[in-house]
């Protein structure tokens, strides 16, 4: 007759009164609720972990060759990787931030992502009119970040994991993940190291930023006075040697008719400012890529995007390269 080994003996006597104690029971049944719920949850970002991913970008020093700035849609629109494969040997990192504002403390931390010992140093502004705003109801997801502690930081990056996994989900999410044909549509998101935030929707819906910016302008309006502190960055950077690019971020043809119609920006005076600021200020057709909400471009538009962007900047370098020097 064959004996329990006495470590078995003891596994299965503390197993029985787990089972006969209704604590224990319903500790073990959150477990494995909390584990079932987890792994159900509905369009799960991709790539790196959301916590990890901003705590990281926030944290970005010395770290890059061509910083490209903005707000959401900068954020959304611009795939460093893809610029790479136009630009060549050097690092490209997406500094956009949701609601962001082309404010001073902003600007100065774009500058300071650049590396020091770069001898490519660039940096390109996604204008769009809100990011030239003032306005007074927007604390942009930049300035909530840089009131991170170390500490917060460190979790974010080290445990980022364990905090998505145990993140809040509603009952309805639940029955999303639980049962996805339920949803109208999918959204996904995918956190890239190199900044980027990709976003696609399927079906893409209705363009309801549109009403979102409607209100917006009516309250609020671009700042001179913003205006005329970015053009001091510019002239400072180009100054120091820092290569400055700027552009009109891509959206839907009805919000590029709403925001020349009501939110104050006037391209053509920019641009014009722009470039005697030292700047050089690249035309592309904001109308040409596809948005899936009325501001915010789909993946695929963003990739089609940023290889067009680094197209016109390695165009521009190869023509400033060949003019020769006057006397």
């Amino acid at each position: 007759m064959r004996l329990d080994h006495p470590h078995k003996k003891r596994a299965k006597a503390i197993l029985s009164v787990i089972c006969r104690d209704r604590t224990s029971r319903t500790f073990l049944l959150a477990l494995v609720l909390i584990v079932a719920m987890g792994s159900v949850r509905p369009d799960k970002p991709q790539g790196v972990y959301g916590k990890r991913y901003w705590a990281t970008k926030i944290s970005w020093r010395d770290y890059a060759d061509v910083v490209v700035t903005g707000d959401s849609r900068v954020l959304g629109g611009v795939s460093p990787g893809q610029m790479q494969k136009t630009l060549g040997a050097r690092r490209v990192v997406n500094y956009g931030f949701v609601n962001n504002l082309y404010g001073p403390e902003y600007l100065e931390a774009a500058e300071q992502v650049l590396k020091r010992q770069s001898d490519m140093k660039t940096i390109v502004l996604g204008i769009t009119p809100h990011s030239l705003t003032d306005d007074p109801d927007v604390i942009g997801q930049f300035s909530e970040l840089k009131c991170l502690s170390k500490q917060d930081i460190f979790m974010d990056i080290h445990f980022a994991a364990l905090m998505n996994f145990f993140d809040y989900m509603s009952f309805r999410d639940a029955m999303l993940g639980i049962f996805p044909a339920l949803a109208e549509s999918h959204t996904r998101r995918e956190y890239f190291a190199d900044g980027w935030l990709a976003y696609s929707k399927d079906p893409p819906g209705e363009k309801r930023e549109l009403k979102k910016y409607r209100r917006v302008y009516d309250r609020c309006q671009v700042s001179p006075a913003v205006i005329e502190n970015l053009m001091d960055y510019v002239s400072k950077w180009t100054r120091s040697g820092i290569r400055v690019y700027g552009f009109l971020v891509p959206t839907c043809k009805q919000m590029v008719e709403l925001e020349q119609k009501l939110s104050g920006f006037n391209q053509a005076e920019f641009a014009a400012a722009f470039n005697e600021a030292g700047g050089i200020w690249i035309d592309i057709d904001p109308t040409a890529y596809d948005s899936f909400d009325g501001s915010h471009l789909q993946s695929g538009s963003a990739l089609a995007f940023s290889h067009d962007l680094a197209l016109k900047i390695y165009e521009w370098e190869q023509r400033s390269e060949n003019i020769p020097d006057v006397d």
